[in-house]
Protein backbone atom coordinates (compact mmCIF):
# COMPACT_ATOMS: atom_id res chain seq x y z
CA UNK A 1 0.00 0.00 0.00
CA UNK A 2 1.48 3.26 -1.08
CA UNK A 3 1.67 6.03 1.50
CA UNK A 4 0.77 9.46 0.15
CA UNK A 5 3.77 11.68 -0.09
CA UNK A 6 3.55 15.14 1.48
CA UNK A 7 5.00 17.75 -0.80
CA UNK A 8 6.41 20.86 0.89
CA UNK A 9 6.69 23.83 -1.33
CA UNK A 10 8.87 26.74 -0.38
CA UNK A 11 7.69 30.28 -0.67
CA UNK A 12 9.39 32.61 -3.03
CA UNK A 13 11.11 35.71 -1.71
CA UNK A 14 8.21 37.77 -3.02
CA UNK A 15 5.74 35.75 -0.88
CA UNK A 16 7.80 35.97 2.30
CA UNK A 17 6.71 38.63 4.81
CA UNK A 18 8.84 41.76 4.48
CA UNK A 19 10.16 42.51 7.96
CA UNK A 20 12.10 45.69 7.50
CA UNK A 21 13.19 45.76 11.15
CA UNK A 22 15.64 42.97 11.98
CA UNK A 23 15.29 42.70 15.74
CA UNK A 24 17.90 39.99 15.99
CA UNK A 25 20.56 42.32 14.64
CA UNK A 26 19.28 45.18 16.80
CA UNK A 27 19.39 43.15 20.00
CA UNK A 28 22.86 41.88 19.13
CA UNK A 29 24.04 45.45 18.53
CA UNK A 30 22.48 46.66 21.77
CA UNK A 31 24.22 43.93 23.76
CA UNK A 32 27.53 44.77 22.12
CA UNK A 33 27.04 48.46 22.93
CA UNK A 34 26.16 47.66 26.55
CA UNK A 35 29.17 45.37 26.89
CA UNK A 36 31.59 47.95 25.48
CA UNK A 37 30.11 50.62 27.72
CA UNK A 38 30.36 48.41 30.82
CA UNK A 39 34.01 47.57 30.15
CA UNK A 40 35.02 51.19 29.56
CA UNK A 41 33.08 52.43 32.59
CA UNK A 42 34.80 49.81 34.72
CA UNK A 43 38.18 51.12 33.53
CA UNK A 44 37.03 54.68 34.22
CA UNK A 45 35.96 53.81 37.74
CA UNK A 46 39.32 52.13 38.34
CA UNK A 47 41.18 55.36 37.56
CA UNK A 48 38.78 57.57 39.49
CA UNK A 49 36.54 58.83 36.66
CA UNK A 50 33.38 57.71 38.44
CA UNK A 51 30.53 60.16 38.87
CA UNK A 52 29.80 58.63 42.25
CA UNK A 53 33.16 59.86 43.55
CA UNK A 54 32.22 63.33 44.69
CA UNK A 55 35.18 65.54 45.47
CA UNK A 56 35.56 66.30 49.18
CA UNK A 57 37.12 69.55 50.38
CA UNK A 58 40.86 69.68 49.92
CA UNK A 59 40.99 67.10 47.13
CA UNK A 60 41.14 67.53 43.36
CA UNK A 61 39.05 70.30 41.87
CA UNK A 62 35.41 69.35 41.44
CA UNK A 63 35.31 71.17 38.09
CA UNK A 64 38.36 69.28 36.85
CA UNK A 65 36.82 65.98 37.92
CA UNK A 66 33.57 66.85 36.15
CA UNK A 67 35.34 67.77 32.90
CA UNK A 68 37.48 64.61 32.94
CA UNK A 69 34.48 62.42 33.73
CA UNK A 70 32.37 64.12 31.05
CA UNK A 71 35.02 63.58 28.37
CA UNK A 72 35.34 59.96 29.39
CA UNK A 73 31.56 59.50 29.32
CA UNK A 74 31.43 61.07 25.86
CA UNK A 75 34.07 58.63 24.61
CA UNK A 76 32.28 55.67 26.22
CA UNK A 77 28.86 56.57 24.83
CA UNK A 78 30.01 57.32 21.28
CA UNK A 79 32.35 54.34 20.96
CA UNK A 80 29.86 51.87 22.43
CA UNK A 81 26.97 53.04 20.25
CA UNK A 82 29.18 53.05 17.18
CA UNK A 83 30.26 49.49 17.94
CA UNK A 84 26.67 48.36 18.47
CA UNK A 85 25.45 50.23 15.40
CA UNK A 86 28.13 48.67 13.21
CA UNK A 87 27.19 45.16 14.36
CA UNK A 88 23.50 45.84 13.70
CA UNK A 89 24.17 47.23 10.22
CA UNK A 90 26.58 44.45 9.28
CA UNK A 91 24.29 41.65 10.52
CA UNK A 92 21.00 43.04 9.23
CA UNK A 93 19.21 40.86 6.70
CA UNK A 94 18.49 42.80 3.52
CA UNK A 95 15.37 42.76 1.35
CA UNK A 96 16.21 42.53 -2.32
CA UNK A 97 13.75 45.08 -3.72
CA UNK A 98 15.29 48.10 -1.98
CA UNK A 99 17.24 50.75 -3.84
CA UNK A 100 20.74 51.68 -2.62
CA UNK A 101 19.64 54.83 -0.81
CA UNK A 102 16.83 52.86 0.89
CA UNK A 103 19.32 50.22 2.01
CA UNK A 104 21.46 52.94 3.59
CA UNK A 105 18.40 54.40 5.29
CA UNK A 106 17.39 51.03 6.73
CA UNK A 107 20.92 50.30 7.90
CA UNK A 108 21.14 53.69 9.59
CA UNK A 109 17.69 53.18 11.07
CA UNK A 110 18.83 49.94 12.67
CA UNK A 111 21.75 51.77 14.22
CA UNK A 112 19.35 54.41 15.52
CA UNK A 113 17.14 51.72 17.05
CA UNK A 114 20.20 50.24 18.74
CA UNK A 115 20.79 53.71 20.16
CA UNK A 116 17.15 53.96 21.28
CA UNK A 117 17.41 50.65 23.10
CA UNK A 118 20.65 51.85 24.64
CA UNK A 119 18.97 55.03 25.85
CA UNK A 120 16.92 52.86 28.19
CA UNK A 121 20.19 51.71 29.69
CA UNK A 122 21.33 55.34 29.65
CA UNK A 123 18.19 56.32 31.55
CA UNK A 124 19.04 53.75 34.18
CA UNK A 125 22.56 55.19 34.29
CA UNK A 126 21.13 58.69 34.68
CA UNK A 127 18.98 57.44 37.54
CA UNK A 128 22.13 56.05 39.13
CA UNK A 129 23.81 59.44 38.72
CA UNK A 130 20.84 61.12 40.38
CA UNK A 131 21.12 58.60 43.20
CA UNK A 132 24.82 59.40 43.44
CA UNK A 133 23.93 63.08 43.72
CA UNK A 134 21.48 62.34 46.52
CA UNK A 135 24.13 60.19 48.15
CA UNK A 136 26.51 63.11 47.88
CA UNK A 137 24.06 65.43 49.60
CA UNK A 138 23.48 62.74 52.21
CA UNK A 139 27.22 62.49 52.73
CA UNK A 140 27.38 66.25 53.26
CA UNK A 141 24.49 66.05 55.70
CA UNK A 142 26.07 63.10 57.44
CA UNK A 143 29.24 65.09 58.05
CA UNK A 144 27.41 67.55 60.29
CA UNK A 145 27.91 65.41 63.40
CA UNK A 146 31.65 65.40 62.74
CA UNK A 147 31.68 69.17 62.20
CA UNK A 148 29.60 69.66 65.33
CA UNK A 149 32.09 67.62 67.30
CA UNK A 150 34.89 69.69 65.76
CA UNK A 151 33.14 72.89 66.81
CA UNK A 152 33.03 71.74 70.44
CA UNK A 153 36.60 70.49 70.69
CA UNK A 154 38.37 71.97 73.69
CA UNK A 155 41.20 69.50 74.21
CA UNK A 156 39.36 67.86 77.11
CA UNK A 157 39.52 64.06 77.28
CA UNK A 158 35.88 63.75 78.34
CA UNK A 159 33.22 65.47 76.29
CA UNK A 160 29.47 64.96 76.30
CA UNK A 161 27.81 63.87 73.06
CA UNK A 162 24.42 65.46 73.82
CA UNK A 163 25.35 68.94 72.67
CA UNK A 164 27.13 67.51 69.66
CA UNK A 165 23.94 65.79 68.50
CA UNK A 166 21.83 68.92 68.93
CA UNK A 167 24.30 71.16 67.14
CA UNK A 168 24.65 68.54 64.39
CA UNK A 169 20.91 68.82 63.79
CA UNK A 170 21.16 72.61 63.73
CA UNK A 171 23.90 72.36 61.10
CA UNK A 172 21.79 69.94 59.07
CA UNK A 173 18.85 72.34 59.11
CA UNK A 174 21.11 75.19 58.04
CA UNK A 175 22.01 73.48 54.73
CA UNK A 176 18.63 74.02 53.11
CA UNK A 177 17.86 77.47 54.55
CA UNK A 178 19.13 80.92 53.68
CA UNK A 179 19.86 81.78 57.31
CA UNK A 180 20.11 79.91 60.59
CA UNK A 181 17.33 80.39 63.13
CA UNK A 182 18.52 82.96 65.68
CA UNK A 183 17.54 80.83 68.68
CA UNK A 184 19.43 77.84 67.27
CA UNK A 185 22.42 80.00 66.47
CA UNK A 186 22.51 81.51 69.96
CA UNK A 187 22.26 78.05 71.53
CA UNK A 188 25.10 76.72 69.36
CA UNK A 189 27.31 79.71 70.10
CA UNK A 190 26.72 79.38 73.86
CA UNK A 191 27.57 75.66 73.77
CA UNK A 192 30.72 76.29 71.76
CA UNK A 193 31.84 79.05 74.12
CA UNK A 194 31.09 76.93 77.19
CA UNK A 195 32.73 73.75 75.92
CA UNK A 196 35.81 75.35 74.35
CA UNK A 197 36.37 78.36 76.56
CA UNK A 198 36.41 80.64 73.55
CA UNK A 199 35.10 84.22 73.76
CA UNK A 200 31.55 84.52 72.40
CA UNK A 201 32.74 86.46 69.33
CA UNK A 202 35.21 83.72 68.43
CA UNK A 203 32.61 81.02 69.06
CA UNK A 204 30.18 82.84 66.79
CA UNK A 205 32.83 83.12 64.06
CA UNK A 206 33.63 79.40 64.34
CA UNK A 207 29.95 78.50 63.99
CA UNK A 208 29.38 80.84 61.03
CA UNK A 209 32.47 79.53 59.23
CA UNK A 210 31.27 75.94 59.67
CA UNK A 211 27.80 76.78 58.31
CA UNK A 212 29.40 78.49 55.30
CA UNK A 213 31.56 75.42 54.67
CA UNK A 214 28.53 73.14 54.74
CA UNK A 215 26.56 75.34 52.36
CA UNK A 216 29.50 75.46 49.94
CA UNK A 217 29.77 71.66 49.94
CA UNK A 218 26.04 71.25 49.30
CA UNK A 219 26.10 73.81 46.47
CA UNK A 220 29.04 72.02 44.83
CA UNK A 221 27.18 68.73 44.93
CA UNK A 222 24.07 70.27 43.35
CA UNK A 223 26.08 71.94 40.58
CA UNK A 224 27.96 68.71 39.95
CA UNK A 225 24.72 66.72 39.59
CA UNK A 226 23.18 69.26 37.17
CA UNK A 227 26.35 69.44 35.07
CA UNK A 228 26.68 65.68 34.81
CA UNK A 229 23.00 65.23 33.90
CA UNK A 230 23.36 67.77 31.07
CA UNK A 231 26.59 66.24 29.77
CA UNK A 232 25.02 62.77 29.88
CA UNK A 233 22.15 63.93 27.67
CA UNK A 234 24.56 65.63 25.25
CA UNK A 235 26.74 62.53 24.97
CA UNK A 236 23.67 60.39 24.27
CA UNK A 237 22.66 62.67 21.40
CA UNK A 238 26.15 62.50 19.92
CA UNK A 239 25.98 58.73 20.37
CA UNK A 240 22.86 58.66 18.18
CA UNK A 241 24.78 60.25 15.31
CA UNK A 242 27.63 57.79 15.82
CA UNK A 243 25.28 54.79 15.85
CA UNK A 244 23.59 55.96 12.62
CA UNK A 245 26.91 56.48 10.83
CA UNK A 246 28.44 53.20 12.04
CA UNK A 247 25.35 51.19 11.06
CA UNK A 248 25.49 52.60 7.54
CA UNK A 249 29.19 51.75 7.39
CA UNK A 250 28.43 48.22 8.60
CA UNK A 251 25.75 47.80 5.94
CA UNK A 252 28.08 49.06 3.25
CA UNK A 253 30.77 46.61 4.34
CA UNK A 254 28.17 43.82 4.33
CA UNK A 255 27.14 44.58 0.74
CA UNK A 256 30.72 45.01 -0.43
CA UNK A 257 31.87 41.86 1.37
CA UNK A 258 34.66 43.66 3.24
CA UNK A 259 36.98 41.10 4.85
CA UNK A 260 38.10 41.88 8.41
CA UNK A 261 39.70 38.52 9.05
CA UNK A 262 43.17 40.04 8.94
CA UNK A 263 42.46 41.71 12.28
CA UNK A 264 41.87 38.34 13.93
CA UNK A 265 44.72 36.48 12.23
CA UNK A 266 47.45 35.22 14.54
CA UNK A 267 50.11 35.43 11.84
Amino acid sequence: MNTPTQVITGKTSAELPAHYVDWGAIIAGAFVAAAISSVFLAFGSAVGLSFASLSPPGSASLTGLAVAAALWLLWVQVSSFMGGGYIAGRMRRTIGDAKPHEVEMRDGGHGLIVWAVGVVIGAMFAAWIATAGVAGLTAVTGSTDYLASKLLRSGSATESGGSTTVIGRILTMSIGTSSVDEADRDYAVREIATRTGLPEADAKKRFDDTVSELKAQAASVRKFSILIAFLTAASLLIGAVGAWWAARAGGRHRDEGIDHSRFSAWR
